[in-house]
């Protein structure tokens, strides 16, 4: 039996696929580049979700610039996914950098290296 969905796993997806469009298409902050929406978490009683969000770019200064940009939009962002979000309240946003994507690159190429050595 396939597992149902509850309402925070649909809202945090309509916040995952609307705050990636938001980011892509709507702001306009120029130390934002290539930003990628890759998790949401809602809390238990929608109050809150954390938005995970990583860059092409794993050059720690332009990720702390981007980030910053992130942050001084995060009322622009909240006010974006009100408009588009039927919700009854609009979850604080925790935008957090998530450097998994990067990380894994990293350990993938060393992987590879380690096994053209062999």
């Amino acid at each position: 039996m396939p597992k149902s969905y509850g309402r925070n796993e649909r809202v945090a997806a309509a916040i995952r696929r609307e705050a990636a469009d938001i980011l892509q298409h709507e702001l306009k902050d120029p130390r934002v580049k290539n930003a990628t929406v890759t998790e949401v978490d809602v809390s238990p009683d929608l109050r809150s979700a954390r938005i995970y969000i990583s860059f092409l770019s794993d050059d720690d200064k332009a990720v702390k610039e981007s980030m910053a940009g992130l942050r001084n939009s995060k009322g622009f962002i909240r006010s974006s996914l009100a408009k588009r979000l039927n919700l009854r309240y609009m979850p604080d946003l925790d935008l957090r950098y998530d450097d998994l994507p990067s990380t894994s690159m990293k350990l993938d190429a060393l992987i590879r290296k380690g096994l053209h050595r062999d």
